[in-house]
């Protein structure tokens, strides 16, 4: 049989969620389309950005700018679902090796899958306000000179559109993100693996670290 899991209940009760879906066959549906609602989003902003600064890009350069920025964005797309499986082997592989965790992948895949719930609410947030300064921000056209002399000058203009504090504001939201993940992360492996919560969190603490450092220096490096 399978379960239609409750989104309000994985917001207020994580555990009493995960410990009923165990019981149930293995539906990878609903995570997937939380990691589809998310990856779009990233994208959606990505695709907005390379739309504004194509506009004042030299007409000789703009095509190419195109393409590799639209290479990237696809490529942003499929990372989120990487990021996924990457995460739940990670916690898998480390439950099996440090604690003799129990289930196969499979289950691990789906129930990791949901710890990227509060990263869809978090980019529900940040990517509407990244939008709309984006929308309104006012660009000098590029010129080849300019690009020839400072390679970095686009960088720089992205820089410039988005203010600092909605770079803060963002940063607060990650964090909070990554706090709330963590938690869910921890209460799914501790069903899908069969161990103790703290083991299960001991697992899901080392994966989150490394993404956190990896998104708190992609929000630093703005600064």
């Amino acid at each position: 049989m399978s379960y239609t899991p409750d989104i309000m209940k994985l917001i207020s009760n994580p555990d009493e969620l995960f410990a009923e879906m165990r019981e149930y066959d293995t539906k990878l549906s609903k995570p997937a389309l939380i990691v589809l609602l998310l990856a779009t989003l990233v994208a959606l902003n990505q695709y907005t950005i390379i739309t504004k600064l194509s506009e004042v890009m030299p007409d000789r350069l703009s095509v190419f700018f195109k393409i590799g920025g639209y290479i990237g964005m696809i490529s942003s797309f499929v990372g989120v679902f990487a990021v996924w499986v990457i995460i739940a082997v990670i916690m898998h592989g480390l439950s099996a090796f440090f604690f003799e965790g129990e289930g196969d992948f499979r289950r691990t895949f789906e129930f990791v899958g949901y710890g990227f719930f509060p990263s869809l609410v978090g980019s529900l947030i940040t990517v509407p306000m990244s939008l709309y300064y984006i929308a309104i921000a006012r660009i000098p056209e590029i010129s080849l000179v300019q690009l020839q002399q400072n390679p970095d000058v686009v960088r720089a203009i992205i820089v410039s559109i988005i203010p600092k504090d909605l770079i803060y504001s963002n940063l607060i939201v990650n964090i909070a993100v990554i706090m709330w993940s963590l938690t869910i992360w921890s209460f799914a492996l501790r069903y899908a693996r069969e161990i103790e919560l703290k083991e299960a969190f001991v697992c899901a603490l080392i994966p989150t670290v490394l993404f956190t450092v990896y998104q708190l220096w992609s929000i630093l490096k703005l600064l």
